[in-house]
């Protein structure tokens, strides 16, 4: 502000005005205002005030020599004496460049963050601090896309290796501007052989799991791969269309629950199969409607039993007959102990397939990385990690 300005501004005065002296006054020291007379420049008979001061002696009576007696010599910087000195402004260093650190927290914390999305880090030149949630200040993470309220946010957890970056190279600025993958911190993805696949994984806080949004570009096997570790919802305010070029198989293990407010359509090509190992039960407040080109066959291993509150009325070849409150009417005579039943094409649904193309995904092995134990490092092992420049080596490899 306003203070920080002026005290800047008196610092870059400070030696628009100064003079120096050569003198013998050994009492000329840093502070000491002195009142110049007899100079022959005017403007030089005035008070000024001593910045700096340096003084040279010579006693040769110390060290035995005879001659000259004791001498003294001051050197001496002044400015008017009504000035403010203000040293001047030395600038801190600069960072030479990025570097890594180490995401840290408290205890067992595995994601220690701010309101700000800021974390803390460990230097990996810091062999003094502690690991923890006091090794550093706050330090602000990079995101891809962000504005207020909205955007795309990712927190580094503990653990993870971070690259810290400086706004103009201010080391009092720092900023994590990325993450790497290490010997210790392995990628989600078994490379070079999946190098064909974009992933986005996450991992269970505080337990074995993940979701995961995965692109695989190999040329004719091209899949967007979605797995949710629990539940998946889906909000959708307007329409939503899908258009499936091929196949599409669902396999519920549990229920399914559908709620349509208004209307609810379904057409199909070739067949419709419904099939329940227990009832299956239809319901209509109005109206059942139902309407064949050529066949409805009712088929029951036991009985059925229609009910019909006023008539209910079979017609066929021409013929009809209707049962209601007046009675039984036939528009033809009955024929009793001759001829035979007619027969229907009877059941022929198909029950769904290709489900095995809905593959459990094993949480397992995708953690295997994680969760492997931990082996003794052999020095042959550390010596090559160091050589490499990282000074470590594969969870559960020697």
């Amino acid at each position: 502000g306003i203070p920080f300005t002026q005290y800047r501004l008196e610092a870059l005065r400070a030696d628009s005005k100064s003079g120096q002296a050569d003198s013998n006054c050994i009492r000329l020291m840093p502070g000491r205002i002195f009142t110049l007379t007899h100079h022959p420049i005017d403007t030089m008979n005035d008070r000024w005030q001593v910045v700096s001061s340096r003084h040279q002696g010579h006693v040769p009576a110390v060290l035995g020599d005879g001659g000259a007696g004791t001498t003294l010599n001051s050197q001496t910087q002044f400015i008017p004496g009504r000035n403010d000195w203000r040293p001047p402004y030395r600038y801190k260093p600069q960072a030479d460049g990025d570097e890594v650190a180490t995401v840290v927290g408290p205890g067992t914390e595995e994601i220690y963050v701010n309101k700000e999305g800021a974390v803390r880090v460990h230097f990996h030149w810091n062999r003094y601090d502690a690991p923890d949630d006091q090794a550093s200040c706050w330090v602000r993470v990079a995101q891809g896309w962000n504005g207020n309220g909205f955007g795309f946010l990712a927190t580094p957890r503990v653990g993870q290796e971070v690259i810290i970056s400086y706004l103009n190279g201010d080391i009092d600025r720092p900023i994590i501007t990325g993450c790497t993958y290490n010997a210790l911190n392995r990628p989600p993805l078994n490379l070079p052989a999946e190098k064909t696949r974009t992933t986005f994984r996450t991992k269970t806080h505080k337990g074995n799991g993940f979701n995961e949004l995965r692109f695989e570009d190999e040329n004719g096997s091209e899949e967007v791969f979605i797995h949710a570790q629990r539940d998946m919802n889906t909000q959708v305010l307007n329409d939503e269309t899908r258009n499936i070029g091929h196949n599409r198989t669902h396999h519920i293990k549990h229920d399914a629950h559908l709620r349509i407010d208004n209307e609810y359509r379904v057409q199909a090509g070739n067949d419709i199969s419904l099939s329940t190992g227990q009832k299956l039960h239809i319901k209509a407040d109005d109206a059942l409607l139902t309407q064949s080109g050529n066949e409805i066959h009712l088929s029951s291993g036991a009985k059925i039993v229609i009910n019909a509150g006023s008539e209910l009325t079979l017609q066929a070849a021409g013929h009809f007959l209707k049962i209601d409150a007046g009675g039984i009417t036939s528009s033809a005579g009955i024929n009793f102990g001759s001829g035979s039943p007619g027969s229907g094409s009877g059941w022929g649904g198909k029950l769904p397939d290709r489900l095995d193309k809905l593959k459990q995904v094993s949480v397992v092995q995708a953690e295997k990385a994680l969760t492997a134990p931990l082996k003794e490092i052999c020095l042959t092992c550390l010596m090559k990690a160091a050589l490499d420049g990282t000074a470590m080596v594969i969870r559960g490899q020697s």
